[in-house]
């Protein structure tokens, strides 16, 4: 059974069981993310228009499959809580789709977008289902302010760990697997992921506790769910916030892209996205730091100006001196790592929020939203890059030609700059503080 809420300090076995399952999880999500576009278009072969396209409509098929998700949690009442059943049960399906995502079957055009586009669907539903159970643990386990942004901010730190391991791990670890067979490196790459990650998924089951008091009366149906979303201002000016960041996260598609062709080094790949990694998690240890003194959503506002500053001065740099590019990269990953946990504490109070002028709490469809967005980011950012590598005249594992290059670069520069200024825009208008809008 749940135990009682109580506004102690989280036991740290509790914490790191959160943290670690989080780190399991991120870790097949960014090889996913990090590497499956250059899979699609150099290994299994199909264009990138296919590619960003099937990544675009998975996540147009989120938007049914989120909040159907969100509503199964809110709905849920078991002996074991509301989320940790998600995280006994749906793990494994995960580790087998995403073994599926990375396997090339020498089919024809036609049929291998049909299975790229069916497994990754498939893939999206099933790894919503521990998501969605998983974020929700956060406002479940404590409703204590600062023990959340505690529990939030070790977990971004083994998140920004999960994230780390296919940076620096995967190409060395294909190269040598694949022994120059590329479908081969990626598969065995893939299932030894798994293997690990698997584990540290399930254990959050057996060791995290759900403490904060649930209704028996509140089942919220369709209507109710949509309020929560259409009802809360606060929340809506977040998502939009999280929307129009899409363009600041098309360097996770485009770096691999850039470093095997405008740096000619497949091989730095994991020395410049370590580099934002280890930033990024100086950043979310920065910021509770920082919101014990600032706003959260001032802090979010200046962090993006300093963002767009330093992506548009790195665009007239250039990228012939890689120190420098280093240099550039550390600091705008450092202020990339602080809107990770501020965004994420910042979604918990609208939970709250609603409760107070509503009487209901509905944390499943209200973290499915934040899901989805950052989902359909990551759709739209893989269709953007798509097209933009088509516009450019990119072709598969060839020379580039200096158009290609400079609309690579072009994506790791002045397209993520306006990203930074555009996500400012709701976040101007957002004023809700610890619990209470003013």
């Amino acid at each position: 059974m749940p135990k009682e809420f109580s506004a102690a300090r989280l036991p740290l076995k509790e914490k790191y069981s959160f943290s670690t399952a989080l780190m399991g999880q991120t870790m097949i999500y960014n090889f996913v993310n990090l590497y499956l576009l250059i899979f699609y278009t150099d290994v299994l072969g199909i264009s990138a228009v296919a590619a960003g396209s099937i990544f675009l409509g998975a996540r147009i098929w989120d938007a049914v499959n989120d909040p159907i998700m969100g509503v199964i949690v809110d709905h849920t009442k078991t002996k074991w809580g509301k989320c940790r059943p998600y995280l006994l049960f749906f793990p494994l399906p995960i580790a087998f789709l995403t073994v599926l995502l990375f396997n090339a079957p020498q089919w024809s055009e036609a049929a291998k977008v049909a299975y790229a586009a069916v497994t990754y669907i498939l893939w999206g539903m099933f790894y919503t289902s521990v998501d969605i159970p998983l974020w929700t643990m956060s406002s479940r386990m404590t409703t204590d302010l600062h023990e959340r942004e505690s529990l939030i901010a070790s977990g971004r730190i083994f998140n920004i760990i999960g994230s780390a391991l296919p940076v620096i791990l995967v190409v060395p670890l294909k190269m040598a697997l694949g022994k120059g067979d590329e479908s081969r490196g990626y598969l065995l790459t893939v299932v030894l992921f798994c293997a690990v990650a698997l584990p540290l998924l399930l254990q959050s089951f057996f060791i995290t506790n759900e403490r904060a008091p649930s209704s028996d009366e509140f089942k919220p149906d369709l209507k109710e769910n949509l309020k929560a979303i259409w009802g809360n201002k606060p929340l809506l000016l977040l998502l939009s916030s999280s929307i129009l960041n899409v363009l600041v996260v098309l360097p996770v598609n485009a770096g691999i892209f850039f470093v095997t062709y405008n740096l000619g080094d497949e091989a730095l790949f994991a020395v410049m996205a370590g580099t934002v990694l280890v930033a990024a998690g100086l950043g979310s240890g920065l910021a509770p730091v920082l919101a014990r003194r600032f706003r959260p959503r001032d802090i979010l506002i200046w962090s993006s100006v300093l963002t767009a500053v330093l992506f548009t001065i790195g665009y007239f740099v250039g990228y012939g001196n890689f120190p420098v590019v280093i240099g550039f990269t550390f600091v705008i990953g450092t202020l990339l790592g602080v809107p990770l946990v501020l965004r994420t504490s910042m979604l918990a109070e609208t939970i709250e929020h609603y409760e107070g002028i509503s009487g209901k709490r509905s944390e499943g469809i209200i973290f499915s939203s934040m899901t989805f967005s950052g989902k359909l980011k990551m759709g739209i950012a893989a269709f953007l890059v798509g097209w933009i590598l088509k516009i450019a005249g990119y072709v598969p594992e060839a020379v580039q030609s200096p158009e290609a290059l400079k609309g690579i670069f072009i994506m790791l520069t002045i397209v993520p700059a306006l990203g930074s200024l555009l996500t400012i825009i709701p976040l101007w208008f957002y004023r809700l503080e610890n619990g209470s809008e003013s």
